[in-house]
């Protein structure tokens, strides 16, 4: 996961133009948002807190918690409010209030069933007193819908959306954190950038107008973010590079694709040396793709294919010449 809205947010923080990502609560609506990332992610690289997540995971962000948030199980609404609820009823229409007990009789009710026009009297056995203080108390519940008195109400989560009421345990719970650039993600940037560069500078070099960190359009007139994208109108010879560290066929078939609406050649970056699948030779041996891959600060054409992540190398391929124009 190598988009041109990864590099550029990892890029802020490594450049301290950014110091960390945190969340922002909107306490009207209970809707948690990343403005910082979200102000450079690319709406193609999907649900900000989803790539945050898995930049965390990679290692590139070190996180620290921050708050939880409930997502509502039915609608999917995030910011639950919380709310309590009688126990009987499951009525979120609880008021809390004080328990009275007359001693003398022993019966238990709230503070309007003793009161009355002309003083306090018990509801039970009519005995007159001269004030509250006379009767035992302590702190109770009472249910305007069912009208149950109890000492601890149900804790309940509500949704803002539909209006559903559920107990804690059977929300959605999210987990936010604050995120920072780690050691690793220090040394992601800078590998990438400069692949970026390099092949940036090596477009240059043969007369090019080349672009960094920029967008080609596809067939369907979307504008589609890329690492890079060279161009010589004259000679009708277009190329979109892409930099990934671990690039693997899902990585590769997008490459392809982009190229192909923008009528371009695909040029495929790795800075770690290694495309990966079992199916990916095929893909990048294909007429129009140039694989290079980054050594000691330096763009080579040997690169190795890996059948997954974890897998030993299984061959060394060498690339076509990725510098004859198209013409046309």
């Amino acid at each position: 996961m190598a988009s041109p809205g990864t590099v550029r947010l990892l890029t802020a923080l490594w450049d301290d133009s950014l110091d960390e990502i945190r969340p922002t609560l909107d306490t009207g609506t209970g809707e948690v948002t990343y403005p910082d990332a979200d102000e450079r992610l690319d709406e193609r690289d999907g649900e900000t807190f989803d790539v945050l997540e898995t930049l965390a995971e990679r290692e590139l962000l070190h996180r620290e918690f921050q708050e939880k948030q409930y997502i509502c199980p039915r609608c999917e609404t995030k910011g639950m409010q919380y709310t309590t609820a009688c126990p009987t009823c499951e009525s979120p229409l609880t008021i809390r209030t004080d328990r009275y007990r007359h001693s003398d009789c022993g019966y238990e009710g709230i503070r309007e069933q003793f009161v009355e026009a002309d003083g306090v009297v018990c509801p039970e056995c009519k005995t007159a007193l001269e004030s509250l203080q006379h009767l035992e108390s302590d702190a109770a519940h009472v249910c305007e819908d069912c009208e149950e008195i109890f000492e601890t109400p149900e804790h309940r989560l509500r949704c803002r959306d539909c209006h559903f009421v559920f107990p804690p345990l059977q929300t959605i719970e999210r987990i936010l954190y604050r995120y920072y650039l780690s050691e690793r993600g220090a040394e992601w940037v800078e590998e990438q950038l400069t692949a970026r560069q390099s092949v940036a500078e090596i477009f240059e070099d043969r007369k090019l107008k080349t672009e960094i960190d920029t967008t080609v359009t596809d067939r369907e007139g979307d504008d589609v973010p890329v690492h890079v994208y060279a161009r010589d109108e004259l000679l009708n010879d277009h190329v979109v590079a892409a930099v990934h560290e671990r690039p693997d066929e899902r990585d590769v078939a997008a490459l392809r694709s982009v190229a192909s609406d923008a009528d371009a050649r695909a040029t495929l970056v790795t800075t770690s040396g290694s495309v990966v699948g079992g199916n990916v030779e095929e893909l990048v041996s294909g007429d129009g793709m140039a694989v290079l891959s980054l050594q000691n600060g330096s763009l080579r054409r040997e690169y190795e294919v890996a059948e997954d992540a974890d897998a030993g190398n299984s061959f060394v391929g060498r690339i076509a010449d990725i510098f004859k124009p198209q013409n046309g």
